[in-house]
């Protein structure tokens, strides 16, 4: 409740020195009916409270919430944080008030209205060195501890492949998180290196046997699949 108290005093400051808009448009259905704030084109821009069946009050768009803003829902719990367009978009915090107990907050990012997580991504590739011309990941189980590393092998000056050539993750130097163990698999192309019993978030630099290395930052607990292409 004192975010809350806090949120709206902050909005009370900065705006309702503006008149009620009586022909102002708000075009989210459960937050329709009384408009107080910044209006143009005949429609909430700006900075501005709606009062409905439930009620936001915050940055407007072309009607919509947009920005920066507080939509509280009949029933009590109460949402602060970004909106796109009447969607709840990017990083924000959703209260869920207890008449026993304490409170609840879920603080994460949505996207298009729901809820992806307390990390924007689940995984980001930090640096290269050079050799390295592609790295990409993807999640295959939300619910796994391993990181499957595939590496592509470097050929010769005629175009040749033989099995002493073939590049392999050599160490791990983790810089958040931890892991247990790892084994390696030398394939006819690849070799492919398994990260097993990974601690989340887990962020480290994989040293290549060729002298190259990459960072990266998986912020999500999964089964991770890594591709690396090599020149």
């Amino acid at each position: 409740m004192k975010q809350i108290l806090l949120f709206t005093s902050v909005f009370i400051l900065l705006s309702f020195s503006s008149p009620a808009q009586g022909t102002c448009t708000v075009k989210l259905k459960y937050i329709k009916g009384i408009y107080t704030g910044d209006c143009a084109d005949g429609k909430a821009n700006g900075i501005g409270k709606s009062v409905g069946t439930d009620q936001y009050e915050g940055e407007f768009k072309d009607g919509y919430p947009h920005g920066r803003g507080m939509y509280i829902w009949n029933d009590g719990h109460y949402f602060i944080g970004s909106y796109k367009m009447g969607n709840k978009e990017g990083k924000g915090d959703m209260y869920y008030e207890s008449v026993i107990g304490s409170d609840s907050v879920i603080t994460g990012y949505w996207q298009k209205d729901k809820y992806i997580g307390e990390y924007e991504k689940q995984y980001e590739v930090i640096s290269n060195t050079g050799k390295i011309t592609k790295v990409e990941c993807s999640i295959a189980d939300v619910n796994g501890d391993n990181i499957y590393i595939t590496v592509h092998q470097l050929k010769d000056l005629q175009g040749l492949t033989s099995i002493g050539s073939i590049p392999i993750i050599n160490n791990i130097v983790p810089i958040t998180g931890m892991f247990y163990t790892t084994n390696n698999q030398l394939l006819s192309n690849s070799s492919t290196t398994r990260i097993q019993q990974v601690i989340f978030p887990f962020r480290a630099i994989l040293y290549i046997s060729n002298g190259e290395n990459t960072e990266i930052l998986f912020n999500t607990k999964g089964n991770y699949n890594v591709y690396i292409d090599m020149k």
